[in-house]
């Protein structure tokens, strides 16, 4: 069975976007690179902050699809954050998109996150993780099989943007089909989290 790895930029990001709409399901697309007994995921990109509508879900997954591949990734999940407390259910949109990439990528996965264990500094991460098993059904990965890039880093910078209310800049892809000249990439949150990143490494 396949390793994953959550990189810091994956994880800020999806909390980020969870905490911009605290009253609404927010979900996206998982970003990732295969390699033999393992699935590193690498970015996310934000796509609703409501139930989305097939079309434009299969509008989002396509361009992603296409600016991933530019960037050597793939679309390798989804993620889904609900908004109340004890909810963890999945939405049909939700799995739908999951088991659609399931189709095309092995090792797939979903990640839903855990309301009740959410907040800017967690003792253990406060996500479940889920894989496709041999009936197609999505069910908890081996949480020894889940890897945490720099957990105590991912910590930090996750709280210091938190207090600066980075998440008021994150582009979702419901936000850009209202104004097309947001960038639902995050590019520039992107590189604010590698530069902090950096910092907690002692680069420059």
């Amino acid at each position: 069975m396949c390793e994953v790895e959550l990189s810091t930029r994956v994880y800020v990001k999806m909390i980020l976007h969870a905490a911009r709409y605290p009253h609404s399901t927010a979900s996206g697309a998982l970003l990732g690179r295969r390699t033999p007994g393992c699935l590193t995921l690498c970015d996310c990109v934000p796509i609703s902050h409501q139930l989305p509508l097939a079309l434009s879900l299969e509008v989002a997954l396509t361009q992603i699809d296409s600016w991933s591949a530019l960037q050597g990734l793939v679309i390798a999940g989804f993620y889904q954050a609900n908004s109340g407390l004890k909810d963890t259910s999945i939405n049909s949109a939700t799995l739908r998109s999951a088991s659609l990439i399931g189709e095309y990528q092995n090792d797939a996965v979903l990640i839903l996150m855990d309301n009740e264990r959410l907040s800017a500094s967690p003792g253990v991460p406060p996500l479940i993780v889920l894989h496709q098993n041999n009936h197609k059904q999505w069910v908890p990965k081996d949480k020894t099989l889940v890897m945490w890039g720099h957990w105590e880093e991912t910590q930090r910078i996750t709280k210091h943007l938190l207090q600066a209310k980075a998440y008021q800049r994150l582009i979702d892809f419901d936000t850009h089909l209202d104004d097309i000249r947001t960038d639902w990439t995050n590019e520039t949150l992107n590189v604010e989290i590698t530069r902090l990143a950096a910092v907690a490494n002692g680069s420059t």
